[in-house]
């Protein structure tokens, strides 16, 4: 396995894996920062792209496919509808068992974006895809990988970070308590998340964008496969009460989590230089970013709101699959230590290249 991009440092979601006579990719996104695509001028051709989810930083550089041969791309029948017209797609169950080019497959929702999945490939002693994924999540489905997998390409992008998610609501709510306040968020992610523990907690001036309306209503919909079990009704009801932003005024959620496109790049300019309006943002700050200028400058606030695993989290994971060998994906090159303490026994590197 070649990791192209993805781990060391937070960057682009782009990994080969060559098995059964076949070049596979996972993922193949940009940034952060913006613009950022993996090196794959050297590549090669390969034998089929698998995407794990929808968001830009695993799916961003489809732009790049001609330069791969134009595989086939495989993923989940929601994360196709999201993808570019004219793509050669073949569909991956959400959950279930498939084979992709001979090579057999286990797949199981992420708990992390409507149609994400983790896969589990049937290479050497088993091998481990996945993505991004959250145990926690309030909204989507989880889940957890039990299938066997010496090696395991994981999600690591909160290192040792350890608050529970049933923490982060106090610091919400103490921002929507001082509403008006936006909150640039990913649509396909976080946004409707968060939206749902606002209604939850009594917020009824819950005011979203046409890209959270989109959101919720494929959520309602064909996408409602990815939620948890007894919620789709309550995501419903959100959906009813949730309006248009029309103004500064309650909580407004809107893509995208940067401000550099959607409804947030007319916003934030529009709020800025409005003191009482708060900007808050609950994920990653991506750099050369408006998020990452008014975050550095005091305009805008910053809290997180899990959508990634925790280091216990992680750690139940290898010892569930019993790896031997964990590849942390998504984080600098400084937790790599902290990492290896609390994956002990199993081996955690950061090397390029990796025999599975």
């Amino acid at each position: 396995m070649r990791l192209v991009s993805g781990v060391g440092k937070k960057g682009p979601a782009c990994f080969l894996v060559e098995a059964h006579g076949k070049r596979l990719m996972l993922d193949l996104g940009q940034g952060p920062p913006p613009g950022c695509l993996p090196e794959v001028d050297e590549i090669g051709r390969v034998d089929a792209l698998i995407i794990s989810h929808c968001h830009w930083d695993h799916t961003g550089g489809l732009g790049l496919l001609p330069k791969l041969g134009n595989p086939p791309v495989y993923a989940t029948e929601i994360v196709i509808r999201g993808l570019p017209a004219g793509l050669v797609a073949q569909i991956l169950p959400i959950r279930g068992r498939c084979d992709v080019l001979g090579t057999p497959v286990e797949t199981g929702r992420n708990g992390h974006a409507p149609g994400g999945i983790w896969v589990h490939f049937d290479i050497g002693r088993g091998f481990l895809y996945t993505g991004d994924y959250s145990a926690e999540s309030v909204l989507y489905a989880y889940d957890p990988p039990n299938s066997a997998a010496a090696t395991a390409l994981i999600d690591c992008s909160y290192g040792d970070y350890q608050k529970p998610l049933a923490d982060c609501w106090p610091e919400l709510a103490s921002f929507a308590a001082k509403a008006p306040v936006l909150l640039p968020l990913p649509a396909n992610g976080r946004g409707p998340e968060i939206a749902l523990e606002l209604m939850r907690h009594g917020v009824r001036d819950i005011f979203i964008d046409d890209a959270m309306t989109k959101a919720l209503r494929q959520l309602c919909d064909g996408a409602n496969v990815s939620l948890r079990a007894g919620i789709a009704g309550e995501v419903e009801r959100l959906a009813g009460i949730a309006r248009p932003i029309d103004g500064p005024r309650g909580v407004m959620l809107a893509a995208s989590a940067d401000g550099t496109s959607g409804a947030t790049a007319h916003l934030i300019p529009q709020f800025e230089g409005t003191p009482d309006v708060g900007i808050v943002f609950t994920g990653y700050v991506n750099p050369t970013t408006p998020a990452e200028r008014l975050t550095k400058n005091g305009r805008a606030q910053r809290m997180r709101w899990n959508v990634h695993p925790r280091l216990s989290d992680t750690v139940t994971l290898v010892r569930d699959i019993k790896a031997d060998t964990v590849i942390p994906a998504f984080c600098d090159r400084s937790q790599l230590a902290p990492l290896a303490s609390a994956l002990a026994p199993a081996r955690v590197i950061m090397e390029r290249v990796v025999t599975i």
